[in-house]
């Protein structure tokens, strides 16, 4: 299969993904408990006014009108009003809330992608030593720290004890994220701590499947200088499976946003679905959830296209040579 078929087929079946996973998402919402009428007018509300605002907001409709009307209005950027703030286009604070995150999300990737990397490879080059034994503990402890762990820790050594970082992310009215970066820090750094293991343990594992490889043996054996083999021979194999748990967990990285940015208070989209969910605001949670689902889809996908496109095993099997 040439690249550009498995491109294409690959696309396909993520809009095929996509298309299942929102009408899921909308069964899942629509079957939560309670009457979404009733909840937006109040316990006190009468029977009558209930059953007025449930036709008004089209509820009573079939299941597959609503989410078709629902899909339809997504697609198009429309995402509808909230129902917790009356009169409020979810559109007016949904974007703003996904570029705080997208904002989040890449100083977390600046931060831990190099250091990952960089660790990982000193320790699968240096495997079995000292360098290693602390690298290695160091990923494994850094895993085993939940996100609001990580962010207490941090809260109480760089914003209590050392007064160095704000205490929480909040931006200050009438101001915005970009005059406020310093609030990255904390929640970037908390997001790191659980990053940091997973990928430097990969790419240690997978440089010293590399090293142990005939080609790199040959080279060395060659006389060849053993960091030019490492960097021009060893480096660009062992990244392969690292680039694809990086990918991996774009995803995820939308998702445990949630815990980090309710900690620290940031405004980012976690924060909002956490709002959503508490408050019982059906069109926002929708559209919450379906657009950290596509940012996991997309992500895969893209994740994807770089390993095929790095490894040429996958990129052409034997039919096309």
């Amino acid at each position: 299969m040439s690249f550009m078929k498995r491109f294409l087929s690959r696309l396909g079946f993520m809009a095929l993904t996509v298309v299942a996973m929102s009408f899921l998402i909308f069964l899942l919402v629509e079957i939560m408990p309670g009457d979404v009428a009733q909840t937006v007018l109040g316990q006190a509300a009468t029977e009558e006014s209930v059953a007025a605002l449930r036709e008004t907001m089209k509820l009573n409709d079939p299941l597959m009108v609503r989410y078709g009307r629902w899909a339809s209005g997504y697609i198009q950027g429309d995402l509808g009003e909230s129902l917790y703030m009356r009169g409020v286009q979810i559109n007016s604070i949904f974007w703003r809330r996904v570029g705080h995150s997208m904002l989040l999300a890449l100083s977390a990737l600046i931060f831990y992608v190099p250091l990952s990397i960089f660790l990982g490879v000193l320790a699968g080059v240096r495997a079995g030593k000292f360098s290693d034994s602390v690298i290695s503990f160091l990923g494994l402890a850094t895993m085993a720290l939940p996100e609001f762990v990580s962010g207490i820790l941090l809260i109480t050594v760089f914003s209590v004890n050392l007064n160095l970082l704000p205490l929480t992310s909040v931006i200050p009215i009438g101001q915005t994220l970009w005059q406020n970066l310093e609030i990255l820090v904390l929640p970037a750094c908390s997001i790191t701590f659980v990053m940091f293991g997973y990928v430097s343990r990969m790419q240690r594992s997978s440089m010293i499947g590399v090293m142990n490889s005939d080609y790199v043996r040959a080279a060395i054996l060659k006389g060849m200088p053993k960091r030019y083999v490492i960097f021009r021979h060893a480096l660009k194999n062992a990244l392969l499976p690292t680039i694809t748990i990086i990918g991996m967990n774009m995803g995820w990285l939308f998702g445990g946003l949630i815990v980090v940015e309710t900690l620290f208070g940031f405004p980012g989209l976690g924060s909002l679905t956490m709002t959503a969910i508490k408050t019982r605001d059906i069109p926002l949670i929708e559209a919450c959830v379906l657009f950290i689902t596509i940012i996991f889809v997309f992500s895969t996908f893209i994740t994807d296209m770089m390993y095929s496109f790095l490894n040429p095993k996958i990129r052409f099997k034997r039919e096309d040579l």
